[in-house]
């Protein structure tokens, strides 16, 4: 069952989507959490300027790929389980 889930392609699109939906809601609660509110400016300074955007977008890629995968396949077993 899990080589299965793991090598569809329905599997790998629900992964992208929901880590790409993962990582824009928690940078953006982060970033609102950490300045107060939304702002370009220090989000620019903090993060780009300052050299720390490698770490950065690694952290939210291996964040948000977690985050997918793990929710993907919970999704796609829930789907084949209720499917029996």
């Amino acid at each position: 069952m899990f080589t299965a889930i793991i090598s569809s392609k329905k599997y790998w699109i629900t992964v992208a989507a929901l880590a790409l939906g993962f990582i824009v809601v928690f940078s953006v609660i982060e970033h609102i959490m950490q300045n107060g509110g939304i702002d370009l400016g220090a989000f620019l300074n903090e993060k780009i300027d300052e050299g720390r955007w490698l770490r950065y977008f690694i952290s939210r890629i291996a964040g948000g790929l977690a985050y997918g995968m793990i929710m993907g396949y919970y999704l796609e077993l829930r789907k084949r389980i209720s499917k029996r």
